[in-house]
């Protein structure tokens, strides 16, 4: 019985750590697309596809 209670104990905080992680991931790319950024964009307009809508130094909307 103390291994089924340990196991759920060690599941479960793994489980959080995983949980908290994805949320400061979503808060960071909320975050960048209300101050009007691109979640995927760095800037270097060689390699882009035209997903990012954002104004970028080198586009022109």
């Amino acid at each position: 019985m103390a291994l089924a209670a340990s196991s759920i104990v060690s599941t479960a905080a793994v489980g959080l750590i995983v949980l908290a992680a994805a949320a400061l991931a979503a808060r960071s790319i909320w975050k960048k697309k209300k101050e009007g950024g691109c979640c995927g964009c760095g800037g270097d307009c060689s390699g882009c596809t035209g997903a990012c809508q954002s104004k970028g130094p080198n586009k022109k909307l």
